[in-house]
């Protein structure tokens, strides 16, 4: 749809039409490791970032990595399901709800599922973007080498503006710069409200964002309608509809 938009922004600007960008923190996209030809892994379902169907990797060997709520769960969620289960991290204490903590290290002492710690990723081996193994590595740079068909790496999301990076607009810190008076953008006939823009002063506030609507609207009916005056009226004096 961004797409599509940024294409027929140009069409819109001659018909004295405007666009309002409220996209709010932006779209989301998981953290990705940074391993060295970890897209051709991600292509062929050997590291993935969320669990769509756990039977997909029944008889799987498994490496999760994280030490939030998301990796718990599914250290929780594919026991059972999967061959065998590593969990990597960076420490041995983990910021997930104590219950599934406990969870989990009954499952360690019960010899089901392989804490190694303190370990970070450190490279993947496979071939033609099939895994067979993931690489760790501790704070000395001693490696280990962990047999496994899938990654699954849990930290956290990222935001990011998507095809609105592409449209050629002020930037700024992966906000988007208007006019504080009228909400426009460096380009003429692109308005953005709400958290997605930014300008001195700003405020992060959902009465910020409709203060912000409201200046927007003002100034895209004088580009739409130039020859046109605004009679503009409040509330209290038009009275409520219906009325």
């Amino acid at each position: 749809m961004l797409q599509l938009v940024s294409s027929r922004v140009g069409q819109w600007q001659q018909r004295r039409a405007a666009v309002v960008v409220a996209a709010g923190c932006g779209a989301f996209g998981p953290n990705r490791p940074p391993l060295e030809g970890i897209e051709a892994f991600e292509e062929s379902g050997s590291v993935e970032y969320l669990v769509t169907r756990k039977e997909e990797h029944r008889g799987k060997r498994v490496v999760i990595a994280g030490g939030g709520d998301s990796a718990l769960d599914w250290v929780l969620g594919l026991h059972g399901v999967a061959d065998k289960i590593m969990v990597v991290h960076r420490r041995n204490r983990f910021r997930a709800a104590p219950d599934s903590v406990k969870r989990m290290d009954a499952l360690v002492e019960a010899g089901e599922v392989e804490l190694v710690v303190p370990y970070q990723l450190h490279g993947l081996d496979g071939e033609g973007g099939k895994l067979q193994a993931v690489i760790v590595a501790d704070l000395d740079d001693n490696e280990r080498r962990l047999e496994a068909d899938l990654l699954l790496p849990f930290y956290g999301l990222r935001m990011e503006l998507g095809p609105i990076a592409d449209w050629g607009l002020n930037l700024e810190k992966n906000l988007i710069g208007v006019e504080a008076a009228t909400c426009v953008t460096s380009t003429p006939g692109i308005y953005g409200v709400g958290d997605i823009i930014t300008y001195p002063g700003k405020l992060k506030l959902i009465l910020s964002g409709f203060s912000e609507t409201a200046m927007a609207a003002h100034a895209i009916y004088d580009l739409v309608y130039p020859d046109k005056p605004l009679h503009f009226e409040y509330s209290t004096t038009r009275g409520v509809p219906g009325d």
